[in-house]
């Protein structure tokens, strides 16, 4: 299987990754969480080049024990993403916490 490809937009910035698999191509965050399912390497790369780095400012729930918190991304790497927990009914409220890439569905999601 081939590595993810890195997508750019015209001015270098980083905004994804296509991963292959077996269906063709499927667009991934920076920090590989994927944002469809798979298709062609052009719709693939459409879709990170029109909301690639936007969907970093979404809500986002995070898996932390054993409940989903409202979160919020504070930085995205290749390596590894941290987010804030912005629920305001909970504890760690503001606390940090860094997941290492890539980080899948049952960790972290886009509200």
């Amino acid at each position: 299987m081939t590595a993810p490809v890195a997508c750019h937009r015209d001015d270098g910035e980083l905004v994804g990754f296509l991963t292959p698999v077996d269906g063709g191509w499927v667009p991934t965050t920076v920090f590989g969480y994927p944002l469809g399912e798979a298709t062609d390497r052009d719709s693939a790369e459409d879709l990170l080049l029109a909301v690639g780095l936007s969907v970093l400012a979404d809500r986002w729930s995070l898996f932390d024990g054993d409940v989903w918190l409202d979160a919020m991304i504070l930085e995205a790497r290749p390596d590894e993403v941290t987010v804030a927990i912005v629920d305001a009914n909970v504890e760690p409220y503001g606390q940090r916490r860094t997941l290492r890439a890539p980080v899948g569905a049952d960790r972290l999601r886009r509200r």
